[in-house]
């Protein structure tokens, strides 16, 4: 079983998260000419910003539906303000490998509802699944607007990568093997039971009918995001301004290639695939000012959403568990 993340510091973690970001964002501000950049930032209206959150919420809430939608697959039923509590408080475990510190999330229904972990972990599962399947259709539909092709490694690499995922899942015999291979471990060995659960979920979350409503939920959330990189640019009086359907594929590229590699929040991989797209279209110190505002507007302020929510359930815990509310 994993290790309980709601056992670890999220504010620890974020901080370490913000330095590695640091980083990497340094390096790509002086690669890209630090005064050009500075130049660039100087020119942003700050009216702008609450029109970049308002599409990162768009996609927050799209998202929401589709966790909603799975817990009742499973038979999950909780208030919607608690649910939504509990989603956006998982948001401060998103610059993780694969985002699987969202796994916070079930720990969280352990401890309110008392709901058990190997029921509720296939939803995250699945999320992150559906989530890199609508990227790949972005993908696509933003290389058909575009008329791009220099992306096609990283989008067949998501696709391998998807398969790969969807067979060992769903797969009975798959999925079998490697379970029968683990449980020869004793530690491991006494939770069959919730890895046969765990596989029963996934296979009820991942069939047609629920691909055909998540997987174009996911495409209209991750679509909206991505379109903070085109008002980023007009913002930015950026001419000609960067297209919709350029705008499509270098973030869901982007966020394909973070994925893929693992690597926490995809901090640097996805950042530089997101510059290099845009570098086609706009100058080096543009593309750069344009990725890491998209950035900060999508990643950043999801994170930090997620640790303020996840102190007021910390909080409130001390008193009474979220059941009680």
């Amino acid at each position: 079983m994993p290790a309980n993340p709601r056992r670890s510091n999220p504010l620890k973690k974020m901080i370490w998260s913000l330095i590695l970001a640091i980083a990497v964002y340094t390096a790509i501000i002086f690669l890209s000419d630090a005064k050009e950049v500075g130049n660039a930032l100087s020119g942003i209206s700050l009216y702008w910003i609450p029109v970049f959150l308002s599409l990162s919420l768009l996609n927050y809430l799209l998202r929401f539906f589709k966790w909603q939608y799975f817990l009742g697959k499973i038979g999950v039923h909780i208030p919607p303000k608690e649910s939504l509590a509990v989603f956006v408080a998982g948001f401060s475990m998103t610059v993780t490998p694969g985002k699987l510190g969202e796994l916070l999330k079930c720990y969280l229904l352990k401890e309110s509802r008392n709901i058990p972990v190997s029921q509720t972990s296939p939803v995250v599962v699945a999320e992150r699944i559906t989530d890199l399947i609508s990227m790949i259709f972005i993908a696509i539909i933003g290389l058909v607007l575009a008329e791009h092709q220099g992306a096609m490694i990283a989008i067949g690499a998501g696709v391998i990568f998807v398969l790969a995922i969807m067979i060992f899942l769903l797969w009975k015999k798959a999925f079998g093997f490697l379970t029968n291979l683990l449980c020869r471990f004793k530690a491991i060995g006494r939770h069959r039971g919730n890895f046969e659960k765990f596989h029963r979920n996934c296979s009820s979350l991942l069939d047609l009918k629920s691909l055909l409503i998540s997987v174009p939920l996911g495409i209209l959330s991750w679509g909206a995001e991505a379109l903070v990189l085109c008002l980023v640019s007009m913002s930015l009086g950026i001419e000609p301004g960067l297209s919709v359907g350029l705008a499509l594929l270098a973030h869901s590229v982007g966020t394909i290639a973070g994925a893929v590699s693992m690597i926490p929040g995809g901090l640097g991989l996805t950042e530089i695939t997101i510059g290099a797209i845009l570098l086609t279209v706009m100058p080096e110190s543009d593309a750069a000012v344009t990725t890491l505002i998209m950035r900060f507007a999508t990643l950043w302020f999801a994170v930090l959403l997620g640790v303020i929510v996840l102190g007021i359930i910390k909080k409130k815990d001390r008193k009474y568990p979220l059941s009680e509310k």
